[in-house]
C-alpha cells in the first residue's frame, strides 16, 4: 500500500486500499493523513446522499471538492448566504461554530477531501437538529480564474495561508512544450492527490508512475515533476505546507 524512495523522500498512499472510518454522516471516509497540525481525509458521497448539519468548536476546516457536484449549506444565522454550488475544483473554508453541511445533488459520485486543523476530533463534532433551516436557490461558489503554473500546469488556486495551507487543482498536459524541469523546495512539504488521469512523477531523476487514487508526500529537499504521458490530462491536487512560495522554489545545478 505504501511505497518509499530512499530516505523517504517519496511516500505514497493507495487512498482506495485504506480501511473505511466510521463517521457520523455514513459517508465513505478514509482517513488518509495526520501531520502535526493538520489531518486530511478522503471522502466520497454517493449519489444524492448528504451529511448531517453540524459544526466543531475547534477545528476548522478546508473542503476540495475533486469530483461531481453538489450543495454546501453553511451558516444558517445568514439565510441569505446559506446555499451554494460546489463543483470539481471548489474548495472553501470553515471556521470554528459555523453550521454546514454538504449535499450530493447528482447521480454520479461527489468525491472531496477534507482537511482539519488542528487534526480531525470526533469529540469535537456538534450534530444540530434546526427543522428552521431553510434552503435558497444556490449560487455559485467562487473559482478562480485558471492560469498557468510556473512548472507548466494549468491551475485553479487557493490561498489558505492563514492557516498554513496552500491548495491547487492542476492539469498537467503531455504537450512536450509546456513541460518544465523538476524543481525542489527547502521549506515545503508538497502533498498531492492524483483526481483523474495516470503518468509519473519524477523524484529525484526517477519516475515513479501514478494513478488515479494515489496520495503522494515529497518532503523538502527533494526535486519532483509531474510527466503525462497519456492524450487525457493529468489531473491532481497539490497541497503545500506551510503555504506555497515562489521564493521556496529552487532548482538542482546537475
Amino acid at each position: 500500500m505504501i511505497r518509499r524512495k530512499p530516505k523517504d523522500s517519496l511516500i505514497l498512499v493507495k487512498v482506495r486500499k485504506l480501511p473505511v472510518a466510521a463517521n457520523v454522516c455514513g459517508q465513505v471516509l478514509r482517513e488518509v493523513e495526520k501531520q502535526p497540525t493538520w489531518s486530511m481525509a478522503h471522502v466520497i458521497m454517493n449519489p444524492m446522499a448528504e451529511s448531517l448539519l453540524h459544526k466543531h468548536r475547534e477545528m476548522t476546516e478546508i473542503y476540495v471538492i475533486t469530483k461531481g457536484h453538489g450543495e454546501a449549506l453553511f451558516d444558517v444565522s445568514k439565510p441569505d448566504d446559506v446555499c451554494r454550488r460546489v463543483v470539481a475544483g471548489s474548495a472553501f473554508d470553515i471556521l470554528p461554530g459555523v453550521p454546514h453541511m454538504l449535499k450530493n445533488i447528482g447521480g454520479g459520485y461527489l468525491e472531496h477531501l477534507v482537511f482539519a486543523l488542528p487534526p480531525f476530533n470526533p469529540a469535537d463534532v456538534e450534530i444540530i437538529k434546526d427543522e428552521s433551516f431553510v434552503q435558497k436557490s444556490p449560487a455559485q461558489l467562487f473559482l478562480s480564474e485558471p492560469q498557468d503554473c510556473f512548472d507548466g500546469a494549468k491551475i485553479i488556486s487557493y490561498d489558505f495561508s492563514h492557516l498554513g495551507l496552500s491548495v491547487a487543482l492542476g492539469w498537467v498536459t503531455s504537450d512536450l512544450m509546456r513541460r518544465k524541469k523538476p524543481h525542489y523546495h527547502k521549506r515545503t512539504t508538497e502533498f498531492a492527490y492524483v483526481v483523474e488521469g495516470k503518468g509519473f512523477v519524477n523524484i529525484n531523476r526517477t519516475l515513479v508512475p501514478i494513478q488515479s487514487g494515489d496520495w503522494l508526500r515529497v518532503n523538502p529537499g527533494t526535486e519532483h515533476g509531474f510527466v503525462n504521458e497519456s492524450p487525457e490530462d493529468l489531473v491532481v491536487v497539490c497541497v503545500c505546507s506551510p503555504a506555497f512560495q515562489m521564493e521556496d522554489v529552487h532548482y538542482s545545478r546537475r
